[in-house]
């Protein structure tokens, strides 16, 4: 049952509803998008081959499931290729991130209340989940019949095929909208590019485009259509001579295929000082093919040298697109090559003095530090087996550095990549890992004890089975809130609000309008331990006063107040449950059965409290008192 109460860390969310996931689905675009081909087919193949008279794609929101596609569904089921989550059995795979197998839904309990057993006739159903590249749930792919169906293996297979399909045909259509966005991006990053580029149509010179910078360099209106239009400006060469019609580098290399590299223009116009600018053009390999220049406005003779030297790298290296810092050694150990992104770290490490004088520079001198390190290892072990190398190493600013190195006659290319996010991760995923199995090992041990309990005081197997389950839906709600997340950013939570736990257990029974409850106390934390061993004493008080006590007359009232106490070994969680005004008894009772063993055995044998109880005449009073220490969360 899903809990949407806050606790002072939020709402307690369900996979349905993780903003990731969620992030995920919508990033694909085909949340109420127009039926396709491609998917269609999906389904019908898997109607045809598994046998079955619906399939599905389904992709699950929040608050509905779409139909990307179906096949053998009565529109008259659907409204507008969709339904709520109570008519949806795909939701439970996005909530259980696995298969859903039902060989019939009328007498499966996770979905026998579903609305489309009786709405849309859905009596078996198998589905897989449907996963971004990123691993997201966003679906499921599913066959569904009409009558009872038990599915084979071969079933599970086939559709998991097909599921694979209908995954990288989504994951193509994620990537074709990330890879519209990323051309806008890239459009919208170069006009705010600090240098003027533009394109012209290769064998015609036409002037395709040209950003913002270039326009204010060549004097051209922002608004004017990307055709260069002269008007009065005008165009000289180094020697000071004018620029004909298609003598501009751009024009140039689009024409005759001339590489020019860096040459001086001087742009005047009439109301603007003088620029001064250096062209670079080339022919790129596009489709179609275009010349490509760069604008860089040189002006300031001061910084003509840099910009130029800038100019050359900036074109030099124009498709490298890397994260890595990289860094050329020669045969002594000096700087022969370095690129933009390893500069900005020894920029930020060492400061703009060596940044500005790290080519050239003595490898050891520069950064002595690192001698007798693993760094230094690494390179020897390098040049001596001409072997490539890595080895991780702590920067100056605390990140984690993974060193590539690759020697070649005599000279060695480092790559560094700042691997500190994939290291935290990977030990996130250890401590997790650790920890599910530590719990899942706690689990088989209680429900071992719970079935054999259950059995030694069961007077049938009827009984025996509604009381175990019963018992074990109790210990489920806890689980539901101390269960991990679906995430490692999250982290682990195994921890719960005391006061969350008795509304979880409360719920199926009564709600926190109901005149005769009344909760109080304050803020306590449960550990794991805390939470189930108290969700199971819950249970049996709150099936109890369901049967005979407060919670079975209109006119009486259940108070269950906690508080923390100090004792003579430390704090103590002190829990009072008192039923009150139920029709008066001549004699109390003197209850020996199961749950009242069960309540002994985990306050006293699992938690080590004291547990005592009186009977008023006109109610109960149970009296529970624990340790902080061993629930505490």
């Amino acid at each position: 049952m899903k809990n949407d109460l806050t606790s002072e860390n939020g709402p307690k969310l369900s996979p349905i509803s993780d903003p990731q996931r969620l992030r995920a689905l919508h990033q694909t675009g085909l949340m109420d998008a127009p039926a396709e081909e491609a998917f269609d087919r999906a389904t019908r193949l898997a109607t045809r081959i598994v046998g079955t008279p619906v399939a599905l794609v389904s992709l699950v929101d929040e608050t509905r499931q779409f139909l990307l596609s179906q096949t053998g569904v009565d529109p008259a089921h659907l409204a507008g290729r969709e339904t709520p989550l109570s008519h949806s059995f795909c939701r439970h795979v996005v909530e259980r991130d696995a298969a859903l197998i039902v060989s019939d839904a009328r007498r499966d309990p996770q979905v026998a209340g579903n609305g489309a057993v009786e709405d849309m006739d859905v009596i078996a159903y198998l589905g897989v989940p449907l996963r971004s590249v990123e691993g997201d749930v966003l679906g499921s792919f599913c066959v569904i019949g009409h009558e009872p169906r038990v599915w084979s293996d071969e079933d599970h297979e086939t559709l998991l095929d097909l599921a694979a399909g209908v995954e990288a045909e989504i994951r193509l259509r994620s990537q074709i909208k990330l890879a519209r966005q990323e051309q806008e991006v890239f459009h919208a990053i170069l006009n705010q590019m600090p240098v003027g580029v533009a394109l012209a149509e290769v064998s015609t010179g036409k002037l395709l485009d040209i950003n913002t910078t270039g326009r204010d360099l060549m004097g051209l209106d922002h608004d004017a259509p990307p055709g260069m239009y002269r008007g009065e400006m005008h165009t000289f060469d180094a020697s000071g001579q004018p620029y004909g019609e298609n003598e501009l580098p751009l024009f140039r290399a689009a024409l005759s295929n001339e590489v020019i590299d860096a040459e001086p223009v001087t742009v005047r116009k009439p109301g603007r000082a003088q620029l001064d600018i250096l062209i670079s053009a080339r022919r790129i390999d596009s489709d179609p093919p275009l010349a490509v220049a760069t604008l860089l406005d040189v002006s300031g003779r001061k910084q003509a040298e840099k910009a130029a030297r800038e100019s050359a790298e900036r074109l030099a290296h124009f498709h490298e697109v890397t994260r890595d810092g990289i860094l050329e050694l020669d045969a002594d150990d000096c700087v022969r090559y370095f690129n933009s992104v390893m500069r900005e770290r020894v920029l930020g490490a060492y400061g703009a003095q060596l940044a500005d004088a790290f080519m050239g520079a003595d490898f050891w001198q520069a950064f002595p530090h690192f001698k007798g390190s693993d760094v230094e290892a690494a390179i020897a072990r390098a040049r001596e087996t001409s072997l490539p190398q890595t080895t991780d190493f702590m920067g100056y600013d605390d990140r984690i550095l993974e060193a590539r190195l690759f020697p070649e006659n005599g000279a060695l290319l480092i790559y560094l990549r700042d691997v500190t996010d994939e290291r935290t991760l990977a030990q996130a995923r250890e401590i997790l890992a650790r920890e599910m199995n530590h719990r899942v090992k706690n689990l088989f041990a209680m429900m071992s004890g719970l079935i054999g309990m259950t059995a030694r005081h069961a007077t049938s197997p009827d009984a025996m089975a509604k009381g175990l389950r019963a018992r074990i839906n109790a210990l489920a709600r806890a689980h539901d809130l101390v269960s991990p997340t679906a995430t490692l950013e999250t982290g682990f939570r195994g921890e719960v609000d005391f006061s969350d736990l008795i509304h979880a257990i409360l719920a199926p029974y009564t709600n926190t309008q109901d005149p005769r409850l009344s909760l109080g106390g304050p803020a306590v934390t449960l550990n794991q331990a805390g939470a189930t061993n108290f969700a199971l004493v819950l249970h049996e008080l709150a099936t109890n006063a369901v049967k005979y006590g407060a919670l079975s007359h209109e006119g009486a009232k259940l108070d269950l107040i906690w508080r923390i106490e100090t004792g003579d070994e430390g704090a103590v969680l002190a829990i009072d449950w008192r039923e009150s005004g139920c029709p008066e008894r001549l004699e109390p009772p003197h209850p020996t059965g199961f749950g009242k063993r069960l309540i002994d055995l985990t306050i006293h044998g699992q938690l080590h409290g004291d547990y005592g109880t009186e009977w008023p005449a006109d109610g109960f009073l149970a009296r529970i008192r624990v340790p902080m220490e061993l629930i505490e969360g």
